[in-house]
């Protein structure tokens, strides 16, 4: 076998091995457990949070869950984004009607098109009835 072939096989086992490395560490950060996927609403709650962190960091959550530390509705699906894409989840989401509705309505309306003050206005007016908020900054964008 020439030289050139042997380092062009090097090179693509190489590659290979890499690329396997990176879909599973993917798979791995997006993989939900089982409790995240006891309904369809709740799955789609525990989805729509890793995909939109960001948006759930500024709205709050009235399920009494300050308790728990949750400082917004994120916390109650994510304990924590690692560095290498490994997610911590939260269990209580899975479990809560508020937390997952709020998730759900948080998107319908990110969807329609609402700004964060906007959906943080209606989620305040629909759940504060239900409990006490977490203390979530509010953000003027």
């Amino acid at each position: 076998m020439n030289r050139f072939l042997k380092v062009f096989l090097i090179i693509t086992i190489i590659v290979i091995a890499l690329n396997y490395q990176w879909i599973n560490r993917g798979r791995e950060r997006t993989s939900l457990p089982e409790y995240a996927k006891r309904t369809p609403i709740v799955e789609s709650a525990y989805n729509y949070t890793l995909e939109n962190p960001e948006l759930l960091d500024h709205i709050p959550c009235y399920c009494n869950c300050y308790r728990l530390g949750h400082q917004n509705v994120k916390d109650c699906f994510v304990k924590e984004f690692k560095e290498d894409g490994k997610v911590i989840f939260d269990e209580h989401g899975s479990n809560c009607g508020t937390c997952y509705y709020t998730v759900l309505d948080s998107k319908d309306l990110f969807e329609q098109g609402q700004s964060i003050q906007q959906i943080r206005e209606f989620i305040d007016n629909k759940y504060s009835k239900y409990g006490i908020g977490t203390k979530t900054p509010i953000i003027n964008n």
